[in-house]
């Protein structure tokens, strides 16, 4: 990420492939004071919700759910295994646009099931 913020004088967004490279992009941007900068991701992992509360360039993240791919998979499997096949052969699970808006309310990765 410095390489492309030192190479590139206007960089208005980024996407990362997942939360760690947002952040590691917003520490980037901070060590080259670079200000302005979209920060946006997908995971909804632990240290996205304390980048989007804390002072950050990072604004969103579309989570993913882990406990709820895990379970998915094993009902699929367990179908599977019992002689029925999915409905469809691609099952999308929805994500949930986490914003600094609603994490607050976001039941996060931790979050008791």
């Amino acid at each position: 990420m410095q390489l492309y913020l030192t190479r590139f004088p206007k960089v208005d967004a980024v996407f990362t492939i997942n939360d760690p490279q947002a952040v590691g992009a917003d520490l980037a941007a901070r060590q080259l004071n670079r200000r302005g900068i979209l920060i946006a991701s997908v995971d909804g992992a632990p240290d996205i919700e304390a980048a989007l509360k804390a002072n950050t360039l990072v604004q969103a993240s579309a989570s993913q759910d882990p406990w709820a791919i895990a379970r998915t998979a094993v009902e699929i499997g367990v179908g599977l295994m019992h002689g029925q096949a999915p409905a469809n052969r691609t099952v999308l699970l929805p994500p949930t646009l986490v914003t600094r808006a609603n994490v607050n309310e976001y039941k996060g990765w931790a979050a008791p099931r």
